[in-house]
């Protein structure tokens, strides 16, 4: 199997260390560490999914054809776990490893005994995965086996993920998606979802919004925005359960009979399930990213404010740096997104300093409100 490339960020920390002897034993568990991501990556459980809502019994057919995605499991975990047994084996008597010293050897000490137990903690969770076979609630039902198999598949993922990101944080300051093998895709692939759900939960709501509508047009044009989503890359990623959710839904939109209440009651249930799949990434996957985000817009409405008070004639363009990457949080808050549809519509002349400045307070103001809630759990969009 050819090796896979690092990260430029990692590679970079491991150049950057000392002591060669640790750093080779270092890039070697960082290497299997790829190898692992990029293999539970490569298990396709989509092909597993069922094309409708129905429990349906997981029998011995549906264990056959998750055997394969089970073992591959199993062998990717493994072969990490090996690799990181050899480079960094268990030592007694290690001390002075959270000093404020510096050095390699602190470095190392810190780098093995994350590795050694995250390790441990795989190897711990690899008899959940094989012991999902002897569990009746899971064979009962076809959704919440291959649910199971995707919390794990994605457990592992992302533990193995903290192994190299706090290793290379040992030996220097790093950002979790320059460091780890497959995080900046992951950032991607989050965003992507955050935001395009953003906007179907504000399609739908305005559509439900339209009491005067017809029911039919209405539940013809709900069932074509729910299609459209379910067609985006953003959806392909969902686990199963919220999957399950919106097949049930979009079956219910389909039946005859279905009435103005039962509808509104159908639709919030699904938006607060897809809003619930947007507040589980901001929080596992984004958190670092909006953090920065937030930071670094901060920044720029406030060399806005300090070009109004100069008269330099530039505060128009750092506003709009700043609204340009306030934009990378769209589907985080409700409140951030209507701003920025607001600037959008009715942007401040860059040339009037007056007009930039209000803006600058409203964007600043959104900005402050969402980020002294960022990590808690907010309420679903839109509401």
């Amino acid at each position: 199997m050819p090796e896979l490339a690092l990260p430029k960020g990692l590679k970079a920390v491991l150049a950057a260390v000392v002591d060669r002897e640790f750093a080779g034993r270092m890039a070697r568990v960082c290497a299997a560490a790829a190898r692992c991501i990029e293999q539970l990556q490569a298990i396709n459980l989509v092909s597993l999914e069922p094309v409708d809502a129905e429990e349906g019994s997981a029998d011995l057919a549906l264990w056959e054809q998750m055997a394969p995605a089970v073992a591959d499991t199993v062998a990717a975990i493994n072969g990490l776990c090996l690799v990181v047994e050899r480079e960094f084996p268990e030592a007694a008597g290690r001390t002075g490893v959270f000093s404020s010293d510096s050095s390699d050897e602190r470095a190392e000490a810190e780098a093995a005994l994350v590795f050694q137990s995250v390790s441990r903690l795989l190897r711990e969770r690899l008899a959940e995965v094989r012991d999902m076979v002897r569990r009746p609630e899971l064979m009962a039902s076809r959704w919440a086996l291959l649910e199971e198999l995707q919390r794990l598949r994605a457990l592992f993922r992302r533990r193995v993920g903290d192994a190299v990101y706090l290793s290379a944080a040992a030996t220097s300051s790093v950002r979790r998606e320059d460091v780890v093998p497959g995080a900046s895709q992951e950032v991607q692939r989050a965003l992507l979802y955050r935001a395009t759900a953003a906007d179907l939960f504000r399609q739908v709501r305005n559509r439900l919004a339209r009491r005067e509508e017809p029911l039919p047009k209405l539940l013809s044009a709900l069932g074509g925005d729910l299609s459209l989503f379910a067609s985006m890359p953003a959806w392909r990623h969902v686990h199963a359960g919220p999957k399950r959710h919106f097949l049930m839904v979009r079956a219910f939109l389909e039946r005859p009979g279905v009435d103005r209440a039962g509808l509104d009651e159908a639709i919030e249930g699904l938006l607060a399930t897809l809003a619930d799949v947007s507040e589980e990434l901001s929080r596992e996957v984004l958190a670092s990213h909006d953090l920065q985000v937030f930071a670094d817009t901060a920044f720029r409405l406030e060399q806005a404010r300090l070009h109004v008070s100069l008269g330099t004639g530039a505060a128009g363009w750092a506003f709009g740096a700043a609204a340009t990457l306030a934009e990378k949080l769209r589907g985080r808050s409700e409140r951030i997104d209507a701003v920025l549809r607001g600037l959008k519509r009715d942007p401040p002349d860059p040339a009037d300093d007056a007009q930039v400045l209000v803006a600058v307070d409203r964007l600043r103001d959104v900005l402050t409100e969402a980020a002294s809630l960022h990590g808690a759990p907010a309420g679903p969009p839109g509401s």
